[in-house]
C-alpha cells in the first residue's frame, strides 16, 4: 500500500485516528509517570512496584497494538494478507514469552524487596500477572473471527484470480 493511500484512509477515518492518538498519548503519559515514580522511589519496594506498573503498561500497549494490526490488515484493504496469520502466531508466542519473563522477574523482585514489605508482595505479583490479561483475552476472543474473515477473503481472492 502506498503511503499516500494510507494517509488518505487515515484522514477519511478521523474519529478512529483521534481515538488511537488519544490512547497513544494516554499510554505515553502513564509510562512517563511510572518512570518518574521509579526515579523518585526511596525503597526497593516502591521502585519495583512502579517498575511492574511500567511493564504492565508496556505489555498492555503491545498486545493492544497486535490486535489492532490484525484488524487493520484484515479489514482495511479487504484483501487477504499473510500478516494477519503471522500476527496470530506472534500473539501466541508473545503471551508465552511474557509469562516466562514475568515469572523470572517475579522471583527476582521477591529476592530484592525489603522484608517489611513482603506482605504487599502478592499484590505486586498479581498486578504483574494480570495486567495485560484483558487485551490477551480480547485478542483471543476476536482472533477466530478475524482469521475466519481473512480465510473468506483469501477464498474470494483465489476465485477471482
Amino acid at each position: 500500500m502506498e503511503t499516500k493511500a494510507l494517509f488518505s484512509k487515515m484522514i477519511k477515518n478521523w474519529p478512529g485516528l483521534i481515538f488511537i492518538m488519544a490512547l497513544a498519548c494516554l499510554m505515553a503519559w502513564l509510562m512517563n509517570d511510572d518512570i518518574n515514580r521509579m526515579q523518585a522511589a526511596t525503597t526497593n519496594y516502591e521502585y519495583y512496584q512502579n517498575f511492574i506498573y511500567l511493564i504492565e503498561n508496556i505489555a498492555i500497549t503491545y498486545f493492544f497494538c497486535i490486535v489492532m494490526l490484525m484488524i487493520f490488515f484484515t479489514y482495511s484493504n479487504k484483501q487477504y494478507s499473510k500478516w494477519c496469520v503471522r500476527l496470530f502466531y506472534v500473539l501466541g508466542i508473545s503471551v508465552l514469552a511474557y509469562y516466562v519473563m514475568a515469572g523470572q522477574f517475579n522471583s527476582y523482585v521477591f529476592n530484592m524487596i525489603e522484608s517489611e514489605y513482603l506482605e504487599k508482595y502478592p499484590k505486586m505479583a498479581h498486578s504483574l500477572y494480570t495486567g495485560p490479561l484483558y487485551w490477551m483475552f480480547v485478542g483471543y476472543f476476536f482472533v477466530p473471527k478475524i482469521l475466519k474473515d481473512a480465510r473468506k477473503m483469501k477464498e474470494e481472492q483465489d476465485l477471482t484470480v
